[in-house]
This record gives C-alpha cells, sequence and structure tokens, in this order.
C-alpha cells in the first residue's frame, strides 16, 4: 500500500500541472462564453456552445482597437463614471481598476526616483520602498540630518499601490536597487508573485 500511495502520489505531482492548466482553459472558456452566452440563448431560444465566446473575444478585440482613439477614451470615461456611481460595486471596481493600471496601463513614476529596502516596520524585517527626495531640512535638523542624509521612502500598499506610508530614513540605512521602478511596483502589488527578471 505505502508503494501505490507513493506511486499515486508521484504521479498526481507529475500530472499536477498540465491537470491544473486543462481546468484553467476550460474555466475561462466555460467563464467567457457564458458572459454573452446567457444573453444570446435568451433571444435565439437555444443554446449555442462557443458562439458567446467568439463574440466575448471579438469585443476585447474591438475595445482594445478603439481605446487609444478619442470615441474610445471618451466612452471609457463614461464607463468608469458609470461604475464608481454604483454603491457597492464601486469600492470593488476602483481597487481592480487600481491593481490594473498599474500592472499593465502606462503610469507616471517620475515622482519616484530609484526602488529600494528598508528595514520597516522594525528592524530586521525588510519592506520594498520607492525613494521619492530629499527630507525637508526642519525634518533633517530635528533628526541629526548632519550625521546622516535623510530621504523620503513611499511605501506602497499590497495590493492598491494608491495608498501606503511616507516615512523618512537616513540615508545609510536604504540599500537602492537595481530593478526598475515599474518591476518594483509589479513585485509588490502582486505580493511578490511576479519577479523582475535578473
Amino acid at each position: 500500500m505505502q508503494k501505490i500511495s507513493a506511486a499515486f502520489i508521484r504521479g498526481l505531482i507529475v500530472l499536477l500541472p498540465l491537470l491544473v492548466t486543462i481546468w484553467l482553459v476550460f474555466f475561462f472558456y466555460n467563464f467567457l462564453d457564458g458572459i454573452l452566452g446567457n444573453i444570446i440563448t435568451l433571444f435565439v431560444g437555444h443554446h449555442m456552445p462557443g458562439f458567446g465566446f467568439v463574440l466575448i473575444i471579438a469585443l476585447i478585440l474591438f475595445v482594445g482597437l478603439i481605446s487609444p482613439l478619442l470615441i474610445g477614451k471618451r466612452l471609457i470615461e463614461i464607463g468608469d463614471d458609470i461604475m464608481n456611481k454604483v454603491p457597492i460595486v464601486k469600492s470593488i471596481y476602483s481597487s481592480i481598476k487600481q491593481v490594473n493600471d498599474v500592472l499593465f496601463m502606462e503610469r507616471d513614476t517620475k515622482g519616484f526616483n530609484r526602488a529600494c529596502l528598508v528595514e520597516y516596520p522594525r528592524k530586521g524585517i525588510w519592506s520594498v520602498g520607492f525613494v521619492t527626495s530629499n527630507a525637508a531640512k526642519e525634518i533633517e535638523k530635528k533628526t541629526g540630518g548632519w550625521k546622516s542624509k535623510m530621504i523620503n521612502i513611499f511605501i506602497a500598499n499590497t495590493p492598491t499601490p494608491a495608498t501606503g506610508f511616507l516615512i523618512v530614513v537616513p540615508s545609510k540605512d536604504v540599500k537602492l536597487l537595481d530593478m526598475k521602478i515599474d518591476d518594483a511596483f509589479k513585485y509588490v502589488i502582486s505580493g511578490g508573485v511576479l519577479k523582475p527578471k535578473g
């Protein structure tokens, strides 16, 4: 029995990536087909397998084509306004949109000079932060900035980087990272799942 059970576990480990891949493909197919498939069924009177999937793919392609255009941008703004006015939906939608914007859309990162590591919230625990600027003169004076230059670090929250913490840290306690700002953002928002290459 031990040999059989060990063989079964080995087989499961080997086949698990394949099984999960097949399950995800079927899940996404059924999910996408169901979005418009149920509406089509109401109009046609019977279920047409795969037709909803084809239509949703065509809709995604259409949105991708018109989104850079002026009319596309205006339609997206109208859609955002509608979603942000629905009481319960707006909080979910805004959170997902923030994550989406940081992961996939262009954004202004000029305010961040460099990704870095700081020991926060206590010694021995490292957090990924973003250098924004030198600390205000008053803060430098009152924290003994003459000993070590003080710099402003923004610690972004996971998974909503629009919120976070500003901490003022001596430059000697900051470890600058070589990774790009975009890669560091993705790393923070994904909870460490999306790792920069290299």
